[in-house]
């Protein structure tokens, strides 16, 4: 039998290296998780710094707006399929921003025929002018007036300047020097000369004669 005598001494010392070991294994543990995870909260500290100025800086950006583009005392100029002139105006425009064949027209004035003999004038309270189509709306207080002295008011009324026509679909009265006539519906053609109506048409001529049609040209 054989024995061996150990120092007590040399059992503190490995005591004390195991202990050393296994706290220095933990704190590497430790710092694997710790580096990675303080790396990670930097980055993103500093992702909410950037999206944070990005989002000011939109927010104090201007904001686009549309931009109308407004005219004064506008006149178009333009002749219809037969060669006559027709001239359009209008106490201010603005085209639309999103259509620019569109304009929008306030206190527009449009003389049909404009350098003839047989004229026929237009006013309204506001009205819309599409280029392309060259289809004029007028509405509110529309009035018609021509060269022999007749008129007639209406609430709306669509000219189009190609074929040189207006036509209505709302109740019309006019006046001439021959009487009055009352309608639901209008259309006017032939330079102004030709008023169709259509619809409870009255008309009551100078004399005290009158009449009553239940529809079509009187």
């Amino acid at each position: 039998m054989s024995f061996t005598v150990v120092n007590p001494g040399q059992t503190a010392d490995r005591s004390t290296l195991w202990r050393r070991a296994h706290a220095h294994s933990r704190l590497v543990r430790l710092l694997r998780w710790l580096l990675p995870a303080t790396i990670f909260a930097i980055v993103g500290v500093l992702g909410g710094f950037v999206a944070l100025e990005a989002m000011r800086n939109i927010a104090a950006r201007p904001r686009e707006v549309p931009t109308e583009i407004r005219m004064v005392n506008p006149h178009f100029l333009g002749r219809d399929d037969k060669g006559r002139v027709f001239d359009l105006s209008a106490r201010q425009a603005t085209r639309d921003d999103h259509d620019l064949q569109q304009v929008f027209l306030a206190q527009p004035v449009m003389v049909m025929n404009a350098v003839g003999r047989g004229q026929t004038r237009l006013t309204a309270d506001t009205g819309v002018f599409r280029e392309d189509s060259r289809i004029l709306r007028l509405a509110g207080h529309v009035r018609l007036e021509d060269a022999k002295g007749a008129s007639a008011a209406t609430e709306r009324a669509v000219v189009d300047t190609r074929a040189g026509t207006v036509a209505g679909f709302g109740p019309i009265a006019g006046a001439s020097p021959n009487g009055t006539i009352e309608a639901k519906d209008y259309s006017v053609t032939d330079k102004g000369d030709r008023l169709v109506l259509r619809g409870g048409v009255r008309a009551r001529l100078n004399g005290g004669a009158a009449a009553a049609m239940g529809g079509g040209p009187p």
